[in-house]
Formats: structure tokens, C-alpha cells, sequence
């Protein structure tokens, strides 16, 4: 081989790395710019609820805990992803259902009861929030309940602090 092959053929070497090195650059650009999406999308959909909300009794159900009715419902973390929803009040809650309140929390919300269940005073059930390097932080889970059997059902968002 001449040294006019070899040098051709080494330029083809360094051109095809640095071709593929391009693309892993391109894919992982890509995948930052897809996930910086949906944490705006998902900041987007909370100022929002803020913006609907207006009032100030509707911005105490983004807390720790919220009073409804005779009950009051709060988020505390038992170990790791595990979080419990407890009735630390005197009364009963019906038909308790639990759901993330954005896109992000959605995806995020695993291991929830799969039927509405009733909580005594003092009782919890459990739920797992994911954490992961792409979906970490504070979260909002939607609850819903009803204070008597057969009655309204009603509505609270509250928030799950980070880790």
C-alpha cells in the first residue's frame, strides 16, 4: 500500500468517527431537548391549575395536607418511592382515588390502589412515586373522595415533596 492509500484510508477511518461520534451527540441532544419538553410542558400545565385556581382556598389544597369536611388528608413518606395518603381526622372518608394531577405525575404515580377505598380516622394506603434521574422532584397527586357514603364526590391536590 502507497502512503498515498494509507493516508487516503486513515482520512475514511477518522471521517466515519467522527460521523458516528456526531450522531451519539445529535441522539443525546435530542433526548435532553425531549425531556426538557415535558418538564416545561408539565410547569406549563401547573401554572395553569395556579391560574384557574385564583383563589387562595383553592391554593391551601397545594400543600402537605388539606382539611376537608371532618377529615384531613396528608401525604407522608414511609420509605424509599413509598408515600401514604393518611385521614389524620376524626371522620371516615369514602371512595378514596388517587391520581397524578399533571402528565409528569401520571407517569410517575405507580402502585396505587387499583379500586376507590374508604379510609377511618388514622388509616392510610399507599402509593408509590417514582423518582427517577429524568422525573425527580416535588409532585401533585389529585385525590378523590366523598365525606359520607353515596355522597358527593370530592376533590384535592396535594402535594408530594421531594425526596
Amino acid at each position: 500500500m502507497t502512503d498515498y492509500e494509507t493516508a487516503a484510508l486513515a482520512a475514511q477511518w477518522v471521517g466515519s468517527v467522527s460521523s458516528a461520534l456526531a450522531v451519539v451527540v445529535a441522539a443525546v441532544f435530542g433526548y435532553l431537548t425531549l425531556q426538557n419538553n415535558r418538564r416545561s410542558r408539565d410547569a406549563q400545565q401547573r401554572a395553569s391549575l395556579a391560574a384557574a385556581s385564583g383563589g387562595t382556598q383553592h391554593r391551601q389544597g397545594l400543600v402537605a395536607g388539606a382539611r376537608t369536611g371532618g377529615s384531613t388528608l396528608r401525604v407522608a413518606h414511609r420509605s424509599g418511592e413509598t408515600w401514604a395518603l393518611v385521614n389524620s381526622g376524626p371522620d371516615t372518608v369514602h371512595l378514596v382515588r388517587i391520581e397524578g394531577l399533571t402528565d409528569l405525575d401520571k407517569r410517575r404515580l405507580r402502585e396505587v390502589p387499583p379500586e376507590p377505598t374508604p379510609l377511618d380516622a388514622g388509616q392510610s394506603t399507599e402509593f408509590v412515586l417514582t423518582s427517577r434521574y429524568t422525573m425527580s422532584g416535588p409532585a401533585n397527586v389529585v385525590v378523590w373522595f366523598s365525606d359520607r357514603p353515596g355522597g358527593t364526590v370530592l376533590r384535592t391536590v396535594l402535594q408530594v415533596p421531594a425526596p
